[in-house]
């Protein structure tokens, strides 16, 4: 089963911009920078919306105007990713870096991307650590965060390092609710299914379930031996969520087995 692991992987800074509007006529700014950062916002409001091109537009727009706006920077690159560009998203995530070499937020943006290209885990898990290293006296680092985007990445190619990883984000913050749903997986992969049960219960009783996290809890019981609960799961999956890949595939696990 795939989690849908790669959501935490979007550049916080990249999605995160005040929008209060994404429609009608803009007034001129006589000052560039007070443009350049209408437009960002205007940029990232229509990227939330899936308007990829008026998001390209409003955000090229706006490097020209400021192109030290570091998060416009960030917000582009995730923009070119989107329309299959990489090798403009990347130019775009170094510039963010470039410029903000100490900024956690770009550090984490461009390892991300570097982790959704094949073969580059290494190179994302070092950017990965230099923004988890960032001293909070310096600014701001969401630690749990960038230690559960650095396990994420990392676990596909190598469990255990994806747990030490994920544990780190536990030990910042042992509520962090990605961080234990991917405990959950990676001590289901490792068939440790009781400690998977564990951190799956704890992810429970702070996050509301996803078809995905159902559909996980299900073969954890089954693993467990506990056909009692992982029932449970199978209901509440096909009560909450009829339409879902995971309830399709219950489904078809169902009648194979009978």
């Amino acid at each position: 089963m795939k989690l849908r692991a790669w959501l935490v992987l979007v550049s916080a800074l990249a999605v995160s911009a005040c929008v209060t509007t994404v429609s009608g006529r803009q007034q001129p700014e006589a000052d560039p920078e007070a443009a350049a950062e209408s437009n960002m916002q205007l940029g990232v409001g229509y990227l939330r919306q899936g308007n990829l091109q008026a998001a390209q537009e409003k955000l090229e727009r706006a490097v020209e105007q400021n192109p030290k706006l570091v998060e416009a920077h960030l917000a582009l690159g995730l923009v070119y990713e989107r329309l299959d560009d990489p090798q403009e998203a990347e130019a775009s995530y170094k510039r963010g870096v470039q410029m903000a070499g100490d900024d956690p937020d770009a550090l984490n943006a461009y390892a991300a991307f570097l982790c959704r290209v094949d073969g580059r885990r290494d190179d994302a898990l070092e950017y990965f650590d230099r923004a988890a290293d960032i001293p909070l006296s310096q600014k701001f680092v969401n630690r749990a965060v960038i230690y559960t985007n650095a396990g994420v990445c990392v676990k596909p190619v190598d469990l255990q390092r994806a747990e030490n990883y994920l544990r780190l984000a536990l030990r910042t913050d042992p509520r962090y609710r990605e961080a234990l749903l991917q405990m959950a997986d990676v001590a289901h992969q490792q068939e440790n299914n009781l400690q998977a049960r564990a951190f799956l219960e704890r992810y429970m009783a702070v996050g509301r379930p996803t078809p995905a996290v159902l559909w996980l809890g299900v073969q954890i019981e089954e693993s467990n031996g506990d056909l009692g609960a992982a029932a449970d799961y199978a209901e509440r999956l096909k009560k909450d969520f009829p339409a879902s890949v995971e309830t399709r595939l219950l489904l078809e696990k169902e009648r194979n087995a009978g």
